[in-house]
């Protein structure tokens, strides 16, 4: 029935009875190009796409170009006279985008069309956000849960994961789970999946509130790295060395631990990798609950010579329908078209990942040097898990270090 359901899905929006379109569309005999790099999302695309061109005329040109090879293309091709009229980023990427002027700010088309930002979880709308302005509209996102395996946890008595669960919690399952070359849980120097939203529950800091510099020397943040420190050196979770041998999520799968945080891009391969033994819960609490949040956006360039069409096209994926189509793959950024998305693994609480999107915070990218921020912050996150570096000196060291990059 699902395949079916999703089939009738597409049909209605090749169809072209969804879309409404944009204001000032100049009708047939356009073309427009669009990068994206994703495979896996044809379908999804393919369906928007079309339906889009069917409704206006417009025939749009799309390219796929595998990630590793992605951000070279549109380096080059962005600030060319052969710059794709549309394109995908992420927050990463586009603070090397937004402050050169090369992508098209789209407040003025938002305000012209009446488009409902709000319909968009609001820490994505501001990631996609420069100098006041929108500059991309949301597309998907993911947020980060805990993972459990319910096979670790029944043979040894412990009850699952609960959406309440405490630092506390935590640490008295880990201590019980833990036997063996079993660890109870899985604590990587990892930013996305573990750090941050660790930190942020302790009302630690990670960023500067003008978002300019990585800030971490507070007594919370040392607290909150220090707890997850001590899971590595008393055992209950491999050594940081461990980790570089064999990731988290390798380790997850292989049954090797009984939880583990990650991403909601984990839940396929976990779900193949355990079946009827994967749990999920919401990422355990400290002082508040706190999560992190990533996504992508569609954008315009602002070399393109068809800034109508292109904003016509990414008008297209401001519906719920747009996001549905997307649902398979990834969790649409669109108000209620994540219900899709989960409905794809019926016997796994996959609403933490929906709920958590309310509450998070966009990642901690600088606005400036940022490469080289966030290569300070790795480098000094090895020296406390791997070279036993202490917490406050490795803190001060990246606020003072970032500060200078800053700078430069």
């Amino acid at each position: 029935m699902k395949k079916i359901a999703c089939f009738m899905l597409i049909l209605m929006l090749v169809g072209g009875f969804l879309f409404a379109g944009g204001g000032g569309q100049s009708g047939s005999g356009k073309r427009i190009t669009f990068y994206y790099w994703d495979e896996n999302q044809k379908p999804g695309m393919d369906a928007v796409v079309q339906a889009y061109s069917r409704q206006s005329g417009v025939q749009v040109e799309t390219t796929i170009t595998p990630w590793a090879q992605y951000w070279t293309r549109l380096q080059t091709a962005v600030p060319s006279d052969n710059s794709p009229d549309a394109f995908w980023i992420n927050s990463a990427n586009a603070i090397d985008y937004y402050p050169r002027g090369l992508v098209q700010e789209i407040a003025t088309y938002i305000q012209r069309d009446n488009v409902d930002m709000s319909k968009f979880p609001s820490a994505l709308v501001q990631m996609y956000s420069y100098d006041g302005k929108s500059h991309g509209i949301p597309k998907d996102y993911d947020t980060i849960a805990l993972f459990y395996n319910k096979a670790i946890f029944d043979a040894k008595g412990v009850s699952y994961p609960t959406d309440n669960w405490t630092w506390t919690d935590l640490r008295s399952a880990a201590q019980r789970l833990t036997d063996g070359n079993v660890h109870g849980f899985l604590a990587p120097p990892d930013g996305q999946t573990m750090l941050y939203s660790w930190i942020l529950s302790n009302n630690g800091s990670l960023i500067s509130p003008d978002r300019s510099v990585r800030r971490y020397n507070t007594p919370e943040t040392i607290e909150a790295i220090r707890e997850a420190v001590r899971y590595s050196q008393e055992g209950l979770s491999p050594t940081g060395a461990d980790h570089l041998e064999l990731e988290a999520d390798d380790r997850f799968m292989a049954g090797l631990a009984a939880m583990h945080t990650s991403g909601s891009w984990m839940v396929p391969p976990f779900n193949d990798a355990l079946g009827s033994k994967l749990g999920v819960a919401r990422f355990p609490i400290s002082k508040r609950p706190a999560n992190v949040i990533h996504g992508l956006s569609f954008n315009i360039s602002a070399r393109s010579g068809n800034k109508e069409e292109a904003w016509g096209l990414l008008r297209a994926f401001t519906t719920r329908e747009a996001g549905e189509a997307q649902a398979k793959v990834v969790i649409p950024a669109y108000e209620g078209a994540a219900n899709v998305w989960k409905a794809n693994f019926p016997s796994l609480n996959l609403q933490v990942f929906i709920d958590a999107a309310n509450i998070a915070e966009q990642l901690p990218a600088a606005t400036r040097a940022a490469a080289a921020q966030d290569d300070i912050v790795e480098t000094y996150m090895q020296n406390i898990y791997i070279g036993g570096m202490d917490v406050a000196t490795a803190v001060a060291a990246i606020d003072r270090e970032c500060e200078e990059a800053a700078r430069r």
